[in-house]
This record gives C-alpha cells, sequence and structure tokens, in this order.
C-alpha cells in the first residue's frame, strides 16, 4: 500500500468516523487494492457537503448513468467532477441495473472530490471486490479483541 494510501485510510478513519469494517485490501497478483463500502462514501459526502446530480444516458440494454458531483472547500471555491457509471449482465449480476450505475457513478464522483481516486476502490466497482466472508472463528476473535 502506498503512502498515500494509507494517509487517506486514516484521514477517512479519524476525520469521518469510519472503522476497520468500511475497509478491505483485496490483494491479487502481489497488489493491494483497497476498497470502501459504498454506505461509507455517502456518509462522507454528507458530512464534507458533497452533492450531486444524476442523467441516465441509455436504460436499455446496458444502463449508464451520469453523475455530477460537486463541493465547497473552505474558502467557498466550489469544484465539480462528473463521472459515468455502467451496469450490464457482462459487468454485474445485480439484479437491478439501474441502481448499480447509479452507486458506480456516484461513488467515482465522491471518491474524485476526496482525491481518493484510483487510491482507493468503492466496493460497487465490481462484483468480485465485494467484501470476504469471515469465518464463525474470525468473528469471535474480532468480537474479543474489540471487547478487550
Amino acid at each position: 500500500m502506498s503512502n498515500y494510501t494509507e494517509e487517506l485510510i486514516s484521514k477517512f478513519k479519524t476525520e469521518y468516523g469510519l472503522g476497520k469494517d468500511d475497509f478491505w485490501n483485496l490483494a491479487r497478483g502481489g497488489k493491494d487494492t483497497w476498497i470502501i463500502k459504498h454506505n461509507a462514501l455517502e456518509k462522507i459526502a454528507s458530512m464534507t457537503k458533497i452533492f450531486w446530480e444524476l442523467e441516465v444516458l441509455n436504460f436499455a440494454p446496458d444502463v449508464v448513468v451520469s453523475c455530477k458531483a460537486y463541493r465547497q472547500d473552505h474558502k467557498g471555491t466550489s469544484r465539480a467532477v462528473y463521472s459515468l457509471g455502467e451496469a450490464s449482465p457482462k459487468n454485474t449480476k445485480n439484479a437491478y441495473p439501474y441502481a448499480m450505475a447509479e452507486k458506480r457513478a456516484v461513488d467515482r464522483c465522491i471518491l474524485k472530490l476526496l482525491n481518493a481516486h484510483a487510491y482507493i476502490y468503492s466496493e460497487s466497482e465490481a462484483d468480485s471486490f465485494a467484501e470476504p466472508q469471515k469465518t464463525a472463528e474470525e468473528k469471535l476473535i474480532e468480537k474479543e479483541e474489540d471487547n478487550a
């Protein structure tokens, strides 16, 4: 993990109250890919006053949603970013392609406004980014550590 990615995750935890369950590392091919939950991104967006507008560009056969997101910094300067979210049977098994395309577009914009795009990825980016399921033993150990 790069120093910048470590700084981002630390910042997200301290400044926005996120916990260890909001992130996970998807190690593939010797590369670390840090994933953040969609709900965690929406929490940060709410706290940092990020707003967005959506437009459906294509609905069938593939869904494409355009997102324009913006936020004002402490100086009152507004910054806007744009992104697309796509969903089709080729890139998701989700039964709700519009919702998936919307999540992808919104999450990409939030990450761009947080200067985290390409360093941290949203769980909605790919079905393979789903959070790994913990065994009963891992859950018990984690619960004991939390209570210690």
